[in-house]
């Protein structure tokens, strides 16, 4: 089932479109501090996970990120499956990680003064998203189970 386009602008907005903020500023960072040319793959990799949540709106077949996308073409020639979840895992852990690399190292102040404010946005969005998803998911499954103790449909 494809998701509704209201939850895609809220995947992307919420979680997609930061993490590749994150992932721009990881490149920006590498690229003028450590190693240019892995700055540049990645300050590519974080500018198309960007521009494909934007795909993502138009087009549900289009997956939120680039590590996604490669899992989709893996599932369509594996017989087992499974590469998209397992791909998107590995990306949402590879974001996480950046943000606590470059929180817990203190390289934000190194980072030009646009992209920290973005990278702020960014966060604030992403911390509030996974606060509220917790809450949603709660409040559905404690409506779903009054629904199945008064004999309405099941849990």
């Amino acid at each position: 089932m494809t998701p509704s386009l209201r939850r895609r602008v809220w995947d992307a907005a919420m979680t997609g479109v930061p993490f590749g903020v994150f992932k721009l500023g990881l490149g920006v960072y590498l690229h003028a501090h450590v190693a240019p040319a892995l700055g540049v793959v990645v300050v590519v990799w974080g500018a198309l996970d960007v521009l494909l949540n934007l795909v993502a709106l138009a087009a549900p077949r289009v997956s939120f990120c680039l590590l996604s996308n490669v899992g989709r073409l893996l599932d369509a020639r594996s017989r087992q499956g499974g590469w998209e979840a397992l791909l998107l895992a590995v990306d949402t852990l590879l974001s996480f990680g950046i943000v606590a690399g470059m929180v817990g190292l203190r390289l934000l102040p190194d980072l030009p003064e646009a992209l920290r404010r973005a990278w702020d946005v960014a966060v604030v969005l992403n911390v509030l998203a996974a606060g509220l998803e917790r809450v949603w998911v709660t409040a559905q499954a404690r409506a779903a189970a009054r629904r199945a103790a008064a004999g309405g449909e099941p849990a």
